[in-house]
C-alpha cells in the first residue's frame, strides 16, 4: 500500500514537472527579450508600442534631452554594444550617432534609419547649420510617424521572425490609433481661423506639422539649436511677431535657451509664450500620442 502511494506520488511529480516545463517554455515572459536601442525618446516609445513584451527598449537620449546636442556616455555605449537592433532618425539629427556606432556597435548590428524613404524639405542657411540634407523632424506629421512605425515593425520582424505576427498585430493596432490621432489634429487645427494659423517658434522643427495640418511657418529664431540667435535675428523676429493679431512665440521644453529668448521677444511687444514639444518626450507628455495631442491643443488654445 505504501509503495503504491509512493509510485503514484512520483508519477504526479513527473507530470507536474513536465507541465511546468511546457508552460515555462511556451510563456512569452520567459523568452529572451529583444534588446532595442533608440536614439531618443520619441523613437523609443514607438518601438515599445510595436515590440510590446517581446522587447526591452532603451533610449540613448533620456526624457527631456535634446538629440541635437546630446553627448553619449559609456553607459549608452554599453547599451549599443548589447543591442539586437539600433533605431535612429537620420538626416543629421543625431550628429553623434556615427561615432557611437563606430566605437560601440558590433559589425553585424542591424541599424535602421527611420527617415529613409521620405523626402525632406530644405532648411535655412545650410552653411551655418547641421541639417544640410533637410529638415529631419518628420515625426511631427503623424502620417510620417506612421512610416516610422512601419519601418520599426519590419525591422523587429526581420531580427526576430519567430514573433513576426505579434509585431504585425501590435503595429496594426498602433497605426489605427495614429490614424485617428492624425484626423483629430487636422480637425482641431481647422477650428483655428485661417488668418491665425501662423507659427512662430524658437527652433525650425515644425515644417512637416505645418505642411500637414494647414499651418504657416511664419518665422523662427534658429534652424538648429546648436547655436543661439544673433541680435539681428532677435530684432527681425520681434518685428514680425508684432505684426500679428495673435503674437505668440512657441518654445520647446528640451531647449533651455528657447525659454530665455522666447520670453525676451514676447516681452518686447507684449506677446505670449507658448510651448510645443518636438524632439523629446517628458514626464508631462510620456508618449508620442500624448505629445502630438498636447501640441495640437496648445496651438488651438493660443491661436484660436
Amino acid at each position: 500500500m505504501f509503495a503504491e502511494v509512493q509510485r503514484r506520488l512520483r508519477g504526479t511529480i513527473v507530470v507536474f514537472a513536465v507541465l511546468t516545463a511546457l508552460t515555462v517554455l511556451g510563456s512569452p515572459a520567459s523568452a529572451e527579450e529583444l534588446q532595442v536601442v533608440a536614439t531618443f525618446s520619441v523613437i523609443a516609445d514607438m518601438a515599445a508600442e510595436v515590440g510590446g513584451d517581446r522587447v526591452d527598449v532603451s533610449s540613448i537620449v533620456p526624457l527631456g534631452g535634446d538629440p541635437h546636442t546630446w553627448e553619449p556616455t559609456p553607459r549608452e555605449a554599453r547599451h549599443v554594444a548589447a543591442a539586437d537592433v539600433l533605431l535612429y532618425n537620420g538626416l543629421d539629427l543625431e550628429l553623434w550617432v556615427d561615432r557611437l556606432i563606430e566605437n560601440a556597435a558590433r559589425p553585424d548590428l542591424p541599424i535602421v534609419v527611420l527617415s529613409d524613404g521620405l523626402e525632406p524639405i530644405p532648411q535655412g542657411d545650410f552653411a551655418a547649420h547641421a541639417h544640410e540634407e533637410g529638415d529631419p523632424h518628420f515625426w511631427l506629421n503623424v502620417q510620417y510617424g506612421m512610416h516610422y512605425v512601419e519601418r520599426i515593425r519590419d525591422a523587429l520582424a526581420e531580427v526576430d521572425p519567430a514573433n513576426e505576427e505579434y509585431y504585425q498585430a501590435n503595429a496594426a493596432e498602433y497605426l489605427d490609433t495614429l490614424a485617428e490621432l492624425d484626423q483629430w489634429i487636422e480637425e482641431k487645427i481647422q477650428e483655428i481661423p485661417e488668418e491665425h494659423r501662423k507659427l512662430i517658434t524658437y527652433h525650425d522643427a515644425f515644417g512637416y506639422m505645418a505642411e500637414r495640418y494647414g499651418l504657416e511657418v511664419a518665422g523662427f529664431l534658429v534652424v538648429n539649436p546648436d547655436r543661439e540667435p544673433s541680435s539681428r535675428e532677435m530684432a527681425e523676429l520681434t518685428q514680425k511677431l508684432a505684426d500679428y493679431e495673435r503674437p505668440v512665440i512657441f518654445v520647446e521644453p528640451q531647449i533651455g535657451s528657447s525659454h530665455r529668448y522666447g520670453e525676451a521677444v514676447a516681452n518686447e511687444i507684449g506677446g505670449r509664450v507658448g510651448k510645443l514639444y518636438s524632439d523629446s518626450l517628458t514626464e508631462e507628455v510620456p508618449t508620442y500620442v500624448d505629445m502630438m495631442r498636447y501640441n495640437a491643443q496648445q496651438l488651438w488654445e493660443e491661436l484660436k
